[in-house]
């Protein structure tokens, strides 16, 4: 190929470079290791010039100087530096957060935190009755109240022993922990699990109402221990187990 030279200037004359292209040359891994190494002695020999001029010393201890450090960092031929690999970049990805997907790099998910093995049933609700006498017998339980229909969740993890109609609690739901304890859960509005279900802390069992023997929409949450009917105190019970349900003195005894 060649280019006619401007008006100004007689002749012509070929062009000796080769031909501009935008795609970046293909430089074999020997290659750049060679000119890594070549920008470092670069660097070096400049600072050693450097220091030459300033404190006085004649430029050729400095190149002496460069030459020995050159010296140290001689390797052998072909020279190679340390890449890292496909495996080595996962693993910095990890530990910087960032996902393993191949080709690009994205916030890695937060590792969740460990679920608490034990919850308040109906945290929305409010304590309107605690463990006790009341009406010339036991109230086994503590009622919490909040809107109609809210969800209800198992308080830990376990099998649901049964789940419906139960006489005065109306539609209930018992579940076994596998501890020696057993949670009881009244006067639902609707029940969502069923009998020999498993269930996970925090698993909706049912909604909030006033079904059975109830004044008005809440839920009637009872503890037992060894064996159903055998009742303790349950906001005792669930302070000494993580979870405070604020309302009933036996937490202060």
């Amino acid at each position: 190929m060649q280019h006619r030279a401007n008006g100004n200037t007689s002749g012509r004359h070929r062009r000796t470079a080769a031909a501009h292209s935008h795609r970046a040359p293909t430089v074999p891994l020997a290659e750049r290791s060679r000119y890594a190494v070549a920008a470092t002695l670069v660097v070096g020999v400049g600072v050693a010039g450097a220091v030459g001029v300033s404190d006085g010393t004649p430029s050729s201890a400095a190149a002496a100087q460069a030459r020995t450090g050159a010296a140290q960092l001689q390797l052998s031929d072909p020279m190679t530096v340390p890449l890292e690999t496909d495996a080595d970049a996962g693993l910095r990805a990890a530990g910087d957060g960032l996902s393993l997907d191949t080709g690009k790099l994205s916030v890695a998910q937060v590792r969740k935190p460990k679920p608490l093995p034990w919850i308040n049933p109906m945290p929305e609700g409010s304590v309107t009755s605690c463990m006790g006498q009341r009406w010339g017998r036991l109230h086994a339980g503590v009622d919490l109240a909040a809107p109609q229909g809210t969800p209800i969740r198992a308080a830990g993890a376990g099998t649901v022993v049964s789940a419906g109609p139960a006489e005065g609690y109306g539609n209930a739901v018992l579940i076994d922990h596998g501890n020696g304890y057993l949670t009881h859960y009244g006067h639902m509005s609707a029940i969502t699990v069923k009998t020999g279900q498993s269930v996970k802390v925090g698993d909706q069992i049912g909604n909030e109402g006033s079904t059975g023997h109830s004044t008005g929409p809440h839920l009637h949450f009872e503890v037992h221990q060894g064996s159903y009917k055998n009742p303790i105190e349950p906001t005792r019970w669930m302070h000494e187990h993580g979870v405070d349900i604020a309302g009933c003195a036996s937490l202060s005894d």
